[in-house]
């Protein structure tokens, strides 16, 4: 199925409709996708022992603050978004392979269940993303444990660069859209 198909629903597709849709397109795939899909579900199910060994790891350290390295708590915490990377890798994988991807919510649209091309540039995006991901978080941990200050202190500013944009972009946006809204109902009940 190397067409580009998308499988339209309702306005919004809840998790048992996409469980539906995947079960009636894997159908129609040959034995060895549905083989590799059943493959993928499961290290998919396994990386997320790695998430959950990474939060009790940075829990226990938490907890017991007073017999561990003083930078091994912070580390740890910060470490733990990496612990994700892998789980993300994994889906974008099987999102190229199957060809298949969930439904994307965005504000004000959700788009349907796709395959194809759109469902592989999906996948490459979520690998991507895993990667900035990984890649932002994992040196960071490694600037906090190492204590690298010239490494933490760019992080440290970039950062407070972002939250600054951000909170500037929120400032304006939520004022708008509360006005805009005003201005929808009140344009409605006339």
């Amino acid at each position: 199925m190397s067409s580009e198909t998308t499988v339209q629903g309702a306005a919004h597709t809840t998790r048992p409709d996409f469980k539906a849709q995947l079960a009636h397109y894997m159908a129609q795939m040959p034995e060895s996708k549905q083989v590799l899909h059943r493959w993928m579900n499961l290290l998919e199910g396994a990386s997320l022992t790695i998430v959950a060994g990474a939060f009790a790891l940075a829990l226990y350290l938490s907890i017991n603050w007073t017999t561990v390295p003083q930078l091994a708590i912070p580390t740890a915490w910060i470490a733990f978004p990496v612990s994700v990377v892998p789980l993300m890798l994994l889906m974008g994988l099987h999102t190229i392979v199957l060809e298949a991807s969930p439904p994307i919510a965005l504000p004000g649209k959700t788009s349907g269940f796709a395959t194809g091309s759109k469902a592989v540039w999906s996948g490459l995006g979520l690998i991507v993303a895993a990667l900035a991901a990984g890649a932002f978080w994992g040196v960071l941990a490694w600037a906090v444990w190492s204590f690298d200050m010239s490494l933490a202190g760019t992080y440290a500013r970039v950062l407070g660069a972002a939250a600054r944009i951000l909170g500037t972009a929120l400032g304006v946006a939520i004022p708008v859209a509360i006005a805009l809204s005003f201005v929808q109902r009140l344009v409605r009940f006339r």
